[in-house]
């Protein structure tokens, strides 16, 4: 059975707040969003949003982190945090769709895409605009699948099936091909498996469709798609 990405995602992160480079993380987002200088340590930040009394706060500090988390690996890994629950609740919604593990590989997915192209304008309701926006990105991808298993031939485009629409947005799948390129490169995945994430993430493939086209089972693809995509991750917020 495959190792759960959250739980993951948990042990990444206490490994993550030990390393030494994590410790300036703070003082690069404050010089860069004033915002968060408000905030003396990372614990305080976390602690931050678990206070219900301060929820205007809420929306400052983590649209703050997002705007930083756009070129800043760290900060979208504490985003990941702040907004685990929410994204273990969307997985919950998806699982019946794919089973757990399929469904915890596409929402983490989704929420790196999300992540890196929130809009700047949005800057009110911020978490619940952001899993709304995670939750569209696998309805979409849910909806693809569904049209190309009824037989539709012609190609759905992502653009077309995703109504989120912003002008200060970098176009979708554009980040999730960077990073399936820098995952490449840094040989934590091979080309094959770089491509089959993005005929399934971007193009909109089934497992059985891109079975065919590798010449395995699709009980095989889905494996080598979820180990390659747990490998992404890994390398987006490390």
């Amino acid at each position: 059975m495959a190792t759960d990405l959250f739980r993951l995602l948990d042990d990444d992160w206490r490994v993550w707040r030990r390393r030494p480079a994590t410790l300036g993380a703070l003082a690069r987002w404050q010089a860069a969003e004033p915002a968060l200088r408000q905030i003396g340590s990372l614990d305080e930040l976390l602690d931050a949003f678990e206070d219900r009394t301060i929820r205007d706060t809420h929306d400052e500090l983590l649209f703050a982190l997002l705007s930083v988390a756009r070129t800043d690996a760290d900060a979208t890994r504490v985003v990941l945090q702040i907004i685990q629950r929410g994204l273990v609740t969307l997985t919950a919604r998806a699982r019946p769709w794919w089973g757990w593990d399929d469904a915890s590989s596409t929402v983490l997915v989704a929420a790196l895409d999300r992540i890196a192209r929130y809009p700047s304008r949005r800057t009110t309701r911020v978490a619940a605009n952001l899993l709304g926006d995670v939750w569209h990105s696998v309805w979409a991808q849910r909806e693809m699948e569904s049209r190309r298993q009824a037989g539709w031939t012609e190609q759905v485009v992502l653009e077309l099936v995703d109504s989120i629409v912003d002008d200060d947005e970098p176009p979708r799948g554009q980040e999730l091909m960077a990073l399936i390129d820098e995952a490449v490169m840094r040989r934590r995945i091979s080309p094959r498996d770089g491509r089959l994430v993005a005929l399934h993430r971007i193009l909109g493939y089934s497992n059985i469709e891109v079975g065919r086209i590798e010449g395995q089972r699709p009980s095989t693809i889905r494996k080598r798609r979820v180990a390659a995509e747990a490998a992404i991750t890994a390398l987006a917020v490390a």
